[in-house]
C-alpha cells in the first residue's frame, strides 16, 4: 500500500521538525546556528554595499596599514628601531604594488587575509596616481652605466651584488632582484648608511638612466661560456686559475706515471 501525497508531506514536515528540535536542543548547536546567521547576514550587507557603489579609501587604508613603514607620502621610513620601510614615490605600476601587498615581499607582511582584493586595489591606486612622484622615463643606459660606476659600484659593486661597508661595519644590499621602483625610490631617499641623491644632485633623467642601467646588469646578455652566476671579473679570474692548477697537477701525474 502506497503512501499518499499528503501522508509524504506530513512526513517530511515531521522530519524537518524533529531535526531543527534536536539541533536545538544542545546549547552548542545554538551556538553554530546564530554564528552561521551573524554570518549569512553579514555576506548579505557586503553585497548590499558593494552593489550600491560604495569603494573602499585607498588614502585612509594607506595611512592606517601602510604609512608607519612607508612613510605618510611613500617617501620611505628610515629607523633602527622599528622595521624600515623603503620609498615607493616611483611604484608607476597598480598590479605590481597589488603584488606586494598580497605576497608581501621581504620583511613586508602580506596582506592577502587582512585587506580585501577591493582595498588593495584602492591602495594601490592611491599609491600609483598620489604618491608616485618620480617618473621613470627618457633613461640612458650608457649614460646610466657611467653615473653607476661613480656613483654606486663603489659599494654594491660592478655586478649589483652589494658587498662589505668598512666605514659602516655593515653591508651594502643585493640590488640584483630589486624592482627599478625601489631602486628610484632609495636613490632619491638614502636608506641606511646610503646617501640621498635629491634632483639638485641627479636630475629625473640621470636617475632614470641608473635605473636602466641596473635593469641591464640585473639581467645582462650571456654571449657565451658559463656567467657563474654573474658574480663579476674576480671570481672567474678565480675559477679560470683553479682549473689551470688543477690541469697541471693532472697532466704531472700522467708524465710521473709514464715515467715509472
Amino acid at each position: 500500500m502506497t503512501a499518499t501525497p499528503g501522508r509524504r508531506q506530513l512526513s517530511r514536515d515531521r522530519l524537518d521538525f524533529g531535526y531543527v528540535s534536536m539541533l536545538t536542543r544542545s546549547p552548542l548547536r545554538i551556538v553554530i546556528l546564530l554564528l552561521c546567521a551573524y554570518q549569512f547576514r553579514s555576506r548579505t550587507a557586503l553585497c548590499q554595499e558593494t552593489t550600491a557603489g560604495s569603494l573602499p579609501n585607498g588614502e585612509a587604508i594607506f595611512l592606517q596599514r601602510c604609512a608607519r613603514c612607508h612613510g605618510e607620502k611613500g617617501e620611505g621610513v628610515n629607523t633602527v628601531i622599528t622595521i624600515a620601510g623603503p620609498s615607493i614615490q616611483a611604484e608607476h605600476d597598480p598590479g605590481l604594488a597589488m603584488t606586494a601587498m598580497e605576497a608581501g615581499p621581504s620583511h613586508m607582511p602580506s596582506f592577502a587575509f587582512v585587506l580585501s582584493v577591493a582595498e588593495m586595489r584602492a591602495v594601490a591606486d592611491y599609491v600609483t596616481q598620489k604618491l608616485a612622484i618620480i617618473p621613470l622615463a627618457g633613461g640612458n643606459v650608457s649614460d646610466g652605466g657611467k653615473l653607476y660606476r661613480v656613483n654606486c659600484a663603489p659599494c654594491h659593486r660592478t655586478a649589483g651584488r652589494g658587498g662589505a661597508l668598512a666605514f659602516t661595519g655593515i653591508n651594502a644590499p643585493d640590488i640584483s632582484e630589486k624592482s627599478p621602483a625601489l631602486v628610484a625610490g632609495a636613490i632619491r631617499w638614502g636608506p641606511g648608511p646610503m646617501p640621498a641623491f635629491p634632483s639638485s644632485v641627479l636630475d629625473d633623467k640621470q636617475l632614470d638612466s641608473i635605473v636602466e642601467y641596473v635593469k641591464l646588469i640585473q639581467r645582462p646578455p650571456t654571449p657565451g661560456g658559463s656567467p657563474l652566476n654573474f658574480y663579476g671579473p674576480v671570481a672567474e679570474g678565480f675559477a679560470a686559475w683553479t682549473g689551470i692548477f688543477l690541469l697541471m697537477i693532472i697532466v704531472g701525474w700522467i708524465e710521473r706515471g709514464g715515467r715509472g
